[in-house]
């Protein structure tokens, strides 16, 4: 199952973008480009950031020709092959006999399934099979043996209805491989503090820059008054719940409220922008498992002040968590 959006209709024709996650022990889909040089040009002078093996080929078929098996959808035009994940942009048609978006995932992942397995099977492409792995479907009295699953469980859609957003996610989608050779490359960028603009103010930043072009920055900024069994916090951990891929939540996560919605966001695979009432002195990380997030690209930290030699005291850091979430306020949030 996904992480749906409570009581919205999953058949209605729209764009959706769909994340669908690999397996542990599942060969990788593709290969990113070899570290060092540039990556190499195509015939057209594109930059190709991710190499294809048999498995890329295979899937590319599989989702070019799935709209032809099934009503009600549309031709797959955007999509990515990551070595451990996909990004398609899914569009359901007006028509009478359109299914919901779930039907179409499970046949879409049926469908990839056996094409991996029947690449895997004919050691086709670059790949082998892991190892204790069911493999290619075999012939058993006759019928074939169920083909092993490829995806985890949980896969991750945006609905997109919002102006510009089907642009920032066909964007999102087309950059996904440079974002992740640059981020395999730049791991040194994640270790020090750096500058940076962002929503009409100038910032200290330490972590991935990248993430403020993300299609979806969705804002939290929750009281400490809230109580989890309260309407405030059940609606903000519904959000932090949905910000999968390709979105971020921005906030400066202090309150339970907001270290729940943190946890919601990490679970759900999504990216955090931490605004910071403090500045970062020269050698100054975060925690680990935070560090381990930022060496990911997954968070961004920002603050409006330069470090001091003492720590600022609770007035002051009471008067800057006000400054910034007046910011969080001006974001609006761009999700659905």
């Amino acid at each position: 199952m996904s992480c749906r959006l409570d009581g919205f209709d999953y058949t209605r024709p729209l764009y959706y973008m769909v994340t669908l996650k690999k397996r542990p022990g599942v060969p990788d889909f593709s290969t990113l480009a070899p570290s060092g040089a540039p990556p190499p040009r195509d015939d057209r002078g594109r930059e190709c950031w991710l190499r294809a093996n048999g498995i890329t080929r295979a899937f590319a078929r599989t989702i070019r020709g799935f709209a032809g098996k099934w009503r009600g959808i549309a031709p797959i035009e955007h999509f990515i092959v990551m070595p451990d994940h996909l990004h398609l942009l899914l569009k359901i048609e007006e028509t009478p006999d359109r299914l919901p978006l779930g039907t179409y995932v499970f046949q879409l992942e049926k469908a990839l399934a056996k094409a991996l397995w029947e690449v895997v099977g004919s050691g086709g492409g670059t790949v082998a099979a892991p190892p204790n792995a069911d493999a290619a479907p075999v012939s058993v009295s006759g019928r074939a043996a169920p083909v092993p699953p490829v995806f985890e469980k949980n896969w991750h859609d945006w609905i997109v209805m919002k102006r510009g957003q089907l642009a920032a996610f066909t964007r999102y989608i087309r950059e996904n491989p440079k974002r992740a050779w640059l981020r395999r490359e730049n791991r040194q960028f994640f270790t020090r503090p750096g500058t940076l603009a962002f929503a009409g103010r100038h910032w200290f930043s330490y972590g991935n820059p990248a993430l403020l072009d993300l299609p979806v920055l969705e804002p939290f900024r929750c009281s400490r008054s809230w109580t989890t069994d309260g309407p405030e916090w059940r609606e903000a951990l519904s959000r932090a719940a949905r910000t999968g891929p390709g979105g971020a939540g921005v906030g400066t996560f202090l309150s339970p409220c907001e270290k729940a919605c943190g946890n919601a966001i990490y679970r759900a695979g999504g990216a955090f922008i931490v605004l910071s009432p403090e500045g970062f002195p020269d050698r100054w990380h975060p925690t680990r498992a935070k560090e381990t997030l930022c060496a990911a690209g997954r968070m961004l930290f920002l603050t409006l002040w330069p470090p001091q030699a003492a720590r600022p005291d609770n007035a002051t850091l009471h008067r800057r968590c006000h400054e910034m979430g007046a910011v969080i306020a001006s974001i609006g949030g761009n999700a659905k």
